[in-house]
């Protein structure tokens, strides 16, 4: 029923598109639009760069995780996500989001949809709908963010530590920095399967610097310019709190929680929880430790059925379940 709703959402949406007598004016702002669509693997800074365009050129901002999470406060986008993660039907998911963006482009006139997309029968999927919302194909500028993989290894690691400790844990003794690197570098090397396509259209942006050029890579990409008298830290200033108050308003509402479940209901039995003779108190330091867990993990892979599904040793189950249980890694 809820993905039926989601459909007839966009079954509307787009048949209110066609009546011209009414939406002349709408049809027309989508048309005229700029749309950029950034993406790239998680670490590499998409929805800071979605930020900084908003925050420095005035761009609508679409943080294309959107969907994901709200899964706890919307019943379409939780059916979605599911379908998702157990299916592999992703083609609603990223209907949402044109529908989504061409929102955006409704009331502005240059839009920035942000999201770690991995294959480009996705990323065409999503433009495509762009289109038959009434998109300009002209006026569809695709990014791809790349970076070389150490620096993206330890801007993850500074993200997850700082998520960890929001969950009431810390990395700090358990897995420092140049293991934590060393790791992930590892398990990218390994996973064969959520291979990061590069897509024939997208101009190549590189961000490994980790400092102005980060800026100055987007703004030359995109014929973009900016004042020179403001400092790479003063912009992160002025960029950073916002994706720091999203993080915030998500670990409230509920998302981490929900996705813990979903992985428990694909057969993950290091996220199930024994609450049976259990003080109630400490039964909710497990869930908050198991959302916090769930969060650092998506931050270093996609979001997709395969990912979720992917096989771990009994080790690494192993760990899990103790940093949900006692809030430290025992071997």
């Amino acid at each position: 029923m809820a993905m039926e709703s989601l459909q007839k959402r966009w079954n509307d949406w787009i048949t209110s598109l066609k009546k011209k007598d009414e939406t002349t004016d709408k049809d027309a702002q989508i048309k005229s639009a700029q749309i950029v669509y950034v993406f790239g693997p998680p670490g590499t800074g998409k929805t800071f760069t979605g930020d900084y365009m908003h925050v420095m050129h005035g761009y609508h901002h679409v943080d294309g995780d959107i969907p994901l999470k709200n899964i706890a406060l919307v019943p379409e986008y939780k059916e979605m996500i599911e379908k998702c993660l157990m299916s592999d039907d992703w083609t609603p998911m990223y209907s949402e989001l044109a529908r989504l963006t061409l929102e955006g482009a409704k009331e502005h006139d240059k839009v920035v949809l942000s999201h770690a997309t991995y294959k480009n029968e996705y990323r065409d999927h999503f433009i495509k709908k762009l289109i038959e919302g009434g998109a300009s194909e002209d006026n569809i500028i695709i990014v791809q963010l790349t970076i070389d993989p150490k620096v993206k290894a330890r801007g993850l690691y500074h993200r997850t530590k700082r998520q960890a400790e929001q969950g009431g844990m810390s990395l700090e003794g358990e897995l420092s920095e140049e293991k934590f690197i060393e790791l992930v570098i590892e398990a990218e090397g390994k996973d064969t399967e959520n291979v990061f396509e590069d897509h024939p259209k997208a101009v190549m942006v590189d961000i490994s610097g980790r400092d102005v050029t980060h800026f100055d890579n987007v703004d030359e990409a995109l014929g973009l310019t900016r004042s020179n008298e403001l400092s790479y830290e003063s912009i992160c200033a002025k960029v950073k709190p916002i994706d720091e108050a999203r993080d915030k308003i998500t670990m409230a509402n509920g998302f981490f929680e929900a996705i813990a479940e979903i992985q428990a209901k694909l057969g993950n039995k290091s996220l199930d929880i024994e609450e049976e003779g259990e003080d109630e108190k400490k039964v909710e330091e497990m869930k908050k430790r198991r959302s916090s867990i769930v969060q650092c993990e998506l931050l270093v892979r996609d979001i997709s059925a395969s990912s979720v599904k992917s096989t771990e040793t009994d080790k690494v189950l192993m760990r899990r379940k103790s940093l949900i249980m006692t809030g430290k890694i025992e071997e």
